[in-house]
């Protein structure tokens, strides 16, 4: 089963807008290079320490503004709205519930270290992370 098919699943049993952006969202990672590439986003653009501090487990949501400027020159919103159908704004105000989830779940795990680092670990399957991750946001 592909990541789409595990998308449309996870839509039909959550809902909606945020079940897309996740899926779409795990689909932007792939293709940036991994969760590491989020890791250096958010150095480069000011706002490290908000993503170490979701490193760490303090998963409160963020501003979408934040998210916007941590993300600022990857295209991830872009890309993320055009993939899903839904807008920009919308995808911002879901990363920014989605993405403190996402990078605690990748450095809990072992696959990444606090900093971002890949540990050589397997990424984790991308079905049953969305479906715990959306659980807790729906």
């Amino acid at each position: 089963m592909g990541l789409m098919d595990l998308v449309t699943q996870a839509a039909e049993s959550f809902g909606g807008d945020k079940a897309a952006v996740a899926g779409g969202t795990m689909q932007e990672i792939e293709s940036q290079g991994g969760i590491g590439s989020i890791f250096s986003a958010f150095q480069q653009n000011g706002l490290g320490g908000l993503v170490q501090q979701w490193a760490a487990g303090q998963t409160s949501p963020a501003q979408p503004e934040e998210v916007e400027q941590g993300l600022g020159g990857t295209g991830m919103i872009e890309n993320i709205a055009n993939r899903t159908g839904v807008s920009s704004g919308v995808v911002s105000t879901i990363l920014a519930a989605l993405l403190p989830m996402v990078i605690h779940h990748f450095v809990q795990s072992g696959h990444v270290t606090e900093q971002g680092e890949a540990t050589g670990q397997p990424a984790p399957e991308t079905g049953g992370m969305l479906q715990s991750i959306l659980g807790r946001i729906l």
